[in-house]
C-alpha cells in the first residue's frame, strides 16, 4: 500500500468517525438545555397573552407571585400537576415561532433571537437566561425568576 493511498484511507476514516460522533454532542447539549429549566420559578409579571386564553386578565394577574415547580417527573403550579415532562427543546426565530406556534407576538416578552422553547408536559417555557424564563400558562405569558434551591 502506498503512502498516498494509506493517507487517503486515514483521512476517510477520520471523517467517517467525526460524522458518526458529531450528532451525539448535539443531542446531549439539547438534553442539558431542556433540563436546565428544572427548579422552582416565581411568576413575577404578566407579559402578554395569546389570541386565545383559558384565563381572564384577573385570573392571570392572580397567578403573579405563585411558584411553578418543574421537576424531572412532574410540573406543578398551584393545584395543577402535570406528569412526565418531556423537556423537548426547540430553537427557532423568535417572531415567526410565536406567530406560528403560540398565536401571539413576541414583542413584549423580552426573549432572545433565536428563542429556545422547552416543552414541560402541560405547557412551554422559554429561556431568557440561566435564571429567567417566560412561562406560557393557559394562554398567558409570565416572566419568571429562578428561586434559590433549598440546601439540606
Amino acid at each position: 500500500m502506498s503512502y498516498l493511498h494509506f493517507n487517503a484511507l486515514l483521512r476517510t476514516g477520520i471523517a467517517a468517525f467525526a460524522l458518526i460522533c458529531y450528532p451525539a454532542p448535539q443531542l446531549h447539549a439539547a438534553d442539558r438545555l431542556g433540563t436546565s429549566v428544572i427548579g422552582s420559578w416565581k411568576l413575577t409579571a404578566v407579559l402578554d397573552s395569546s389570541d386565545i386564553t383559558s384565563l381572564d386578565d384577573q385570573e392571570a394577574a392572580d397567578l403573579v407571585g405563585q411558584v411553578i415547580t418543574i421537576g424531572r417527573d412532574k410540573v406543578q403550579l398551584g393545584a395543577r400537576v402535570c406528569d412526565a415532562p418531556s423537556f423537548e427543546v426547540t430553537t427557532a426565530e423568535t417572531n415567526s415561532y410565536f406567530r406560528d406556534e403560540a398565536h401571539a407576538s413576541a414583542k413584549k416578552l423580552g426573549l432572545p433571537n433565536p428563542v429556545t422553547s422547552v416543552s414541560v408536559s402541560c405547557t412551554f417555557v422559554y429561556i431568557k437566561s440561566k435564571n429567567r424564563l417566560v412561562v406560557h400558562w393557559k394562554g398567558f405569558f409570565f416572566d419568571a425568576i429562578r428561586m434559590p434551591s433549598k440546601s439540606i
